[in-house]
């Protein structure tokens, strides 16, 4: 539809301005703007001009618009503040700008930007209104969406826990006890694994729905993961525990999903105010210390809050800063115990330990801090430290004439987060040692890993040489099939089995046993833990090759150690013991 602004009943002062403004037909019909005059002149201040654009933006033809006020665009929704804006303006005959909430034709709402500008005669009176309106809907969800997702989890709708705590701090003027429980979905990855990301959220959104639904809740929330916050009140009298074990058993109901049904296994813990004024972050805190407790305990446990929990969860972050801070000032060290060949007393071998020189309680042993190390992960970090360091050692060993290997224990943390084939070419290099120098000593507890990576970095490490001993053998998952498949080189007895070994024909019957299997296998046996002269005489006569323990010789330092190796010392021998016939000791493990 043509609208000739010439054909309008315009003042000539702003025919005039229009003309400055180069607001001529084909400009006002080519914007992708809406465009309308209302006239102020007459009753009501009717539109007395409509562009194109504003017919598409309405929803409405031009001949239904002009000659009405622009109001009935806001439809039932004149409660709007923006409105009283726009009236206090047009009555002093300024101009303004409000984004406010218009119908369409069909009845859907849009997100008007809309500017009014006054248009004046030549005496300077506003004669008319110049209205520039553009539909921002998609902007302000944009930005709602982005004000939402700054306060809500965009998976559950619920509140971050920032604005759940604001909320519970604001509202919370009830006489009964503030009870907040965490809980934490503990399949979520398997669910997301196995089904789907869409099922796992789904699982999320029923999960939050039912505590939302919980009686008594107050509030809830997303804390990470699968982990969610719900405030209960606690009426004066109300056994908490029995409210815990309920709200427990309501979210773990298993979950009807679209052709599957998924089997909830929650861990929940939980804390009550202990007065009606302590801050509801200071109850998160500890509720979630005992979710930390019910998940250590296994999966699906309730436990609540316990003090000496919070004790050793500080004092767990207390020692990994501590052990941070060792790596950065070199506190750790590393001593030796040697590993004596029973017939004739000669040291063939030495088992690396970790210490850690405190720099205020002393030296202390690995099952001070060990833990805590595999647990924060810092022991990738001390492990590839102890590594390098006895690789150095056995180098300096074998300059100084003395042929003995080096055998380090690995973590099963480091095992599985390092490449440790190559980190032991990196540190082999390094130090200028062989392969055939150092072995690396493994507990039976990782063979429970069968993974092909598992198998492929085993076989690795022994084409570079590098000697593979399995420790503590006989009390993990070790089994005949894995000394067959798995390339070792050395087990290992656990001390438990020689602990009066020389009074038990049971326990002397295993380690024979043990014996004969590795004899046929060609792996070399080392037994642990000796301490008296009758324990090596046993096992000088079921033919042990091997031994270590307190009987030769506690963990040395480094330069004790070298001084012993240098004065060409035997260590105790079994008067009666010879080596057995066609018997071999490996010296090293290449």
């Amino acid at each position: 539809m043509k609208r000739p602004i010439a054909g309008l009943s315009l003042p000539p002062a702003v025919h005039q301005r229009l003309a400055g403004l180069t607001l001529n037909v084909q400009t006002l019909e080519g914007l992708s703007d809406a465009i309308a005059i209302a006239d102020l002149t007459q009753p009501d201040m009717p539109l007395i001009y409509v562009n194109s654009a504003c017919e598409r933006i309405m929803g409405y033809a031009a001949a239904e618009i002009l000659g009405r006020n622009c109001r009935f665009l806001q439809g039932a929704d004149r409660q709007q503040p923006e409105i009283a804006d726009m009236a206090r303006a047009i009555a002093a005959r300024r101009e303004v700008s409000v984004v406010l909430r218009n119908y369409r034709k069909d009845g859907t709402m849009f997100w008007n930007e809309l500017r009014l500008r006054p248009m004046r005669d030549d005496d300077g009176t506003p004669t008319h209104y110049l209205a520039t309106s553009r539909d921002v809907t998609a902007c302000r969800d944009r930005a709602d969406r982005l004000q939402r997702a700054a306060t809500h989890d965009d998976v559950t709708g619920l509140p971050i826990p920032r604005r759940f705590l604001a909320r519970l701090e604001a509202e919370r003027a009830w006489s009964d006890a503030l009870m907040l429980l965490c809980c934490d979905a503990d399949r979520l990855r398997d669910v997301n694994g196995t089904y789907g990301r869409a099922a796992g959220d789904a699982v999320l959104r029923e999960l939050g729905r039912r505590l939302q639904a919980a009686a008594g809740s107050e509030a809830a929330c997303r804390l990470a993961a699968g982990q969610f916050a719900v405030a209960l009140r606690l009426p004066c009298g109300a056994d908490a525990a029995a409210v815990a074990a309920g709200l427990h058993r309501a979210i773990a109901e298993p979950l009807a999903l679209p052709g599957i049904t998924v089997a909830m296994t929650v861990s929940l813990g939980w804390a009550v105010a202990q007065t009606h004024t302590e801050p509801a972050e200071a109850v998160l805190i500890r509720a979630e210390t005992a979710l930390y407790a019910a998940k250590a305990a296994g999966r699906g446990e309730v436990r609540a809050y316990d003090p000496a929990t919070e004790r050793q969860s500080r004092r767990r972050l207390r020692l990994t800063a501590e052990l941070r801070n060792a790596l950065t000032q070199q506190e750790f060290v590393l001593h030796y115990q040697p590993k004596v060949e029973i017939a004739t007393g000669r040291i063939v071998g030495l088992e690396a330990l970790l210490r850690w020189q405190h720099p205020v309680f002393g030296l202390q042993s690995p099952e001070r801090f060990l833990g805590v190390a595999e647990e924060s992960g810092l022991i990738v970090e001390i492990g590839a430290w102890a590594l390098a360091e006895a690789s150095r050692f056995a180098a300096m060993l074998h300059r100084h004439g003395h042929a003995v290997y080096v055998a380090v224990n690995v973590s099963p943390v480091q095992f599985q987060r390092d490449d440790i084939a190559a980190l032991m070419r990196r540190v082999l290099a390094e130090a200028g040692a062989e392969p055939g120098w150092v072995a690396l000593e493994l507990t039976e507890t990782m063979l429970a890993d069968s993974s092909p990576r598992t198998a492929a970095c085993f076989a690795e490490l022994r084409r570079l040489g590098i000697g593979l001993a399995m420790d503590d053998f006989g009390t993990g998952f070790a089994s005949l099939q894995c000394l067959r498949s798995l390339p070792f080189t050395e087990i290992k007895v656990d001390r438990s089995f020689v602990h009066g070994l020389d009074r038990d024909p049971v326990q002397a019957a295993m380690v024979g046993a043990a014996l004969g299997v590795a004899r046929a296998l060609g792996i070399v046996v080392t037994c642990e833990g000796i301490e008296t002269a009758a324990e090596r005489d046993r096992l000088a006569e079921l033919g042990c090759p091997v031994a270590q323990g307190y009987f030769f010789s506690l963990p040395l330092a480094g330069e004790d150690l070298v001084r012993l190796l240098d004065t060409h010392a035997v260590l105790p021998v079994a008067e009666a013991c010879q080596p057995l016939p066609g018997a071999r000791v490996r010296h090293g493990h290449g």
